[in-house]
């Protein structure tokens, strides 16, 4: 018969540790703009800024959700989800979406990117002049113009498909 032995081993307690995470920020509470624009090597970036307009501090992880609308404020396009890009996002190999914590009055980012460079045998490129701006987490949306500095085209260039980039801390749309 073979013998068995029972070992015993004590038991630790690990105290909890305890995170103090702020409330998500509610789109009501925030102000929304689209500012700055920045291109690489045929690429073209649009900040959105999210200031904390509360009294206390909120918090923000994740995506946008950006949406191109024409003239009419009709959806035509829509952002896709991309982690970096050329103009912003989380670079220096990051891959995790931070948790930007935004005390009032502070300010975090998102970089919505899309090419000025028309495609295959087109000539020209669909300019959206409205972005359609939802805060991660949240289902209320806000409209922002949006246009290129020292561009005399009205809007963000369309010459190819559209994404955004995760909320990061700071005003750049970027996290290096």
């Amino acid at each position: 018969m073979p013998t068995t032995s029972t070992v015993t081993v004590p038991s630790t307690s690990v105290p909890p540790t305890t995170a103090y995470l702020p409330p998500p920020c509610q789109t009501k509470l925030l102000q929304i703009s689209a500012v700055g624009s920045g291109a690489a090597a045929g690429n073209v970036g649009k900040t959105i800024l999210f200031t904390n307009l509360n009294k206390i501090a909120c918090s923000l992880s994740g995506y946008p959700g950006v949406a191109a609308l024409d003239l009419q404020g009709n959806q035509v396009a829509q952002a896709m989800r991309q982690l970096s890009g050329m103009v912003g996002g989380l670079h220096n190999n990051a891959t995790t979406v931070p948790v930007v914590t935004l005390a009032p009055g502070q300010v975090a980012s998102a970089e919505v990117e899309g090419t000025d460079n028309p495609v295959g045998t087109a000539t020209s490129c669909t300019y959206y002049p409205l972005f359609l701006v939802t805060p991660p987490g949240e289902t209320q949306s806000v409209t922002v113009s949006v246009s290129l500095a020292g561009s005399n085209i009205s809007g963000f260039p369309g010459c190819s498909p559209i994404s955004v980039n995760p909320v990061v801390p700071g005003s750049t749309g970027r996290l290096d």
